[in-house]
This record gives C-alpha cells, structure tokens and sequence, in this order.
C-alpha cells in the first residue's frame, strides 16, 4: 500500500514554518484556510513541518526561549499539530551541548513526548545526534544551518551523511554551487534569512544564545541591527529567494523543501512572509485581512 502522506511530500513542494510554540494559532488557522481556500494558494503547496522548541529546553538554539511548560500543553501541541497530518520539528542546535547535557530530563520528556515516528529533530552537535540516533531512532534527523558550512567539499559530506535533510547556508542561495548540489530532494533552502548575506558574527551568536540557552541566563551578545528588518527590507539580500524563482528555477531544478525563516520576529513579518510564500498574489491581501480578523482580532 502507498504511503499517502509521504507519496504528498514528494509530488508537493514543503514549506517548514517557525515557530510551533508562538505561532500554534496563526499556523493552524493558516492550514484550515489552506484547505478550504486552496484556490487562494499555490498549486502543490504544503505546511510540511513546524519548527521551533517549548520553552526552557537547554539543547534549543538559535534563539533564546526561557520559561518552562507543562507536559499535557506540550502533548497536546505535539496531538493537534500531528492530527493535521503536520511534523513537529524540535531546533535541538545548540552548538555548546556535549555529551554531558544529553540526560536533561526535560529534554528528553519532549522527544518521549513527540516520539511516533511522525516528528523531526534539526541537530547542530555529534554528541547529541549520537544520542537521539541511539534513544529515539524514530526521529528524522536534519542537519542544522547552524553549522555555518560554506565549504563545498564539508556541504557533500553532509549531503552523503544519513540525514533526512540538510539545511544549506543562506550564504549558498541562487548561486550556481547550490543548484549543483545533488541530491536535490535531500536538501533544504532557507528562503528569507534576516541575518545579513555572509554575516561574519553569524557563529559567534549562535554560539552566545547557546551560553544563554545552556544557562539560564541573559544573551550577551551586541544588538543586531539586520534582524529588526522588515520582511520587505530583507528581499534587497543577495540570498533572498523570490517567488519567481522558487516556483520556477527552484522547483524546476527538483528542489522541494524550503524553510521560512521567523522564529522570534514581529508578528508582521511573519503573517508577511507566509503569505508570500504560500498565498498567490491576488488573494494576499484577502489572506491578510483573515488573519489579522481571526487570529489577532484587529
């Protein structure tokens, strides 16, 4: 018998959403619209995944989420995101966890949690891929763009690697080395990345949210002014995918994954950016009005 969810996820292009945890309302009332309206929507369009951590998980990276949250909120995030045929993706990236932080208990709660052979995990460290490979081999494993991998040479190795995904550095987009890479179906294009093309502070601030993240304590890091930009500002990047191209060169060259970049954003940005991906662009402003109604009531 076929897989009918995976036989969607191949014929379909993917689109992986931030941020499960902050964005669970506007990202369920977006699916409803989708699947109602799909004439409002591109053709072979679909929410592949969600990404994003609960808060107070040491092993998150990225961005900082304090706070703690109760298991039955977790369980049934994880239930109603699931129901709606959509992955739930941890950002376990923390370039600082080693091998000594993998038996975090509430950590592991999360993975036991999600653990149905549906969900994801985007991995930055050996020792903890290591370790969910060995706990809680039912989790597809992504390499993180975290990594920061420029190099040619070291993003085929990744590609060679047993990942169900790599998420290539922004640094690569809509330049000749990407659209080399092989294979295609394996690889996940940031669409919209706010930090700056070629960042030069880019690791060292993964690396300092990690220290906050790892512990519990305030980002010690210099304000980021490319991060504040609007959605529209950041398609002036170099990196910035189009929708011109991605539903043409991209697509046609056989890419079929694509993450939108937004954890931690203004609201604006993000209803922004989901609608220009996913909504054609003469019921946009129909798709906006929706969600600013229905989801935050102004």
């Amino acid at each position: 018998m076929v897989n009918i969810n995976l036989q969607k996820e191949y014929e379909m292009l993917n689109f992986y959403l931030p941020d499960f945890y902050n964005n669970a309302v506007l990202i369920n009332f977006l699916d409803d619209l989708m699947k109602h309206a799909p004439e409002w929507f591109y053709d072979d369009v679909r929410i592949g995944a969600v990404y994003g951590c609960f808060p107070g998980a040491i092993w998150n990276g990225g961005r900082v989420l304090w706070g703690i949250e109760h298991r039955e909120v977790i369980a049934k995030m994880i239930k109603q995101y699931n129901d709606r045929g959509i992955a739930v993706r941890y950002t376990f990236t923390n370039p600082l966890i080693e091998e000594k932080h993998v038996n975090d208990l509430y950590c592991n709660m999360l993975l036991e949690l999600a653990d149905n052979g549906m969900n994801e995990v985007i991995v930055n460290t050996q020792a903890l891929e290591d370790y969910v490979r060995d706990k809680y081999p039912s989790f597809k494993l992504i390499s993180s763009t975290t990594k920061c991998l420029e190099n040619m040479d070291a993003i085929r190795a990744e590609l060679n690697k047993d990942y169900y995904l790599v998420v290539t550095d922004s640094s690569l987009n809509n330049t000749d080395e990407l659209f080399s890479l092989e294979p295609k179906d394996k690889i996940e294009v940031l669409v919209n990345h706010y930090c700056q093309d070629h960042c030069p502070r880019r690791q060292a601030h993964y690396n300092a949210i990690g220290h906050a993240q790892l512990e519990f304590t305030n980002l010690n890091f210099p304000e980021c002014k490319y991060t504040a930009r609007s959605f529209y500002k950041i398609m002036e990047n170099r990196s910035f995918i189009s929708t011109d191209l991605l539903f043409g060169k991209y697509k046609d060259a056989g890419f079929k994954h694509f993450k939108v970049d937004g954890r931690a954003h203004a609201v604006r940005n993000v209803v922004d950016s989901f609608i220009y991906y996913l909504a054609k662009p003469e019921f946009r402003d129909r798709v906006r009005l929706y969600i600013y109604q229905e989801v935050y009531h102004i």
